[in-house]
């Protein structure tokens, strides 16, 4: 949790004690995590440059590092190598060691049209086991209300992003500092 709180600093997230207090349901210990399990990481949502909805943020680029492997280990398939070789200035094959590079996370404010019952969007990374009925399962949302708030999305994709409409007690804390989004370590 040191680690994510660290690649994930926002004005909401500065230590790893912030994310505990979001994942009371889910994580039965301060001390531990298990691998492979979903862990709700708040940060504020933005409108970036004027284009769409997202949050920008900044990770320094270890030996070995690749786009592709900071989206898919270090950001868990939250973006891809294509996205965040166009939201940095560094070539796909000669980014320098130590450097500070972009990892931009899209979001969703919703549909209004959909239902206006929902104001919180939970940025849901597929993994290759996810079906639009085990993710109604764990999230406790109808499929129905999924597929309409992701309209065209095959949920069974194994990868890309899908999102989850939140309310609740909760929710309402969260919705003060921006959107929710899941990483799994």
């Amino acid at each position: 949790m040191t680690y994510i709180s660290k690649i994930m600093q926002s004005k909401v997230v500065t230590k790893a004690l912030d994310i505990f207090s979001y994942n009371t349901d889910t994580i039965p210990s301060r001390s531990s995590v298990l691998s492979n399990t979903r862990v709700n990481v708040p940060f504020p949502c933005d409108c970036i440059n004027d284009a769409f909805l997202g949050h920008t943020f900044l990770y320094e680029l270890q030996p070995r590092d690749t786009y592709a492997s900071i989206a898919k280990l270090n950001y868990s398939n939250l973006t891809n190598q294509e996205w965040m070789k166009k939201v940095n200035v560094y070539p796909l094959r000669d980014i320098p060691e130590f450097v500070k590079v972009n990892v931009t996370v899209n979001c969703s404010c919703g549909n209004r049209e959909v239902s206006k019952d929902y104001g919180l969007f939970i940025t849901y990374p597929l993994r290759s086991e996810d079906t639009l009925e085990s993710i109604a399962k764990d999230t406790k949302v109808k499929a129905e209300l999924l597929q309409r708030y992701n309209p065209g999305v095959n949920f069974s994709q194994g990868s890309g992003l899908v999102f989850i409409p939140g309310k609740g007690s909760i929710f309402n804390l969260m919705s003060l500092f921006g959107l929710v989004f899941i990483v799994e370590i």
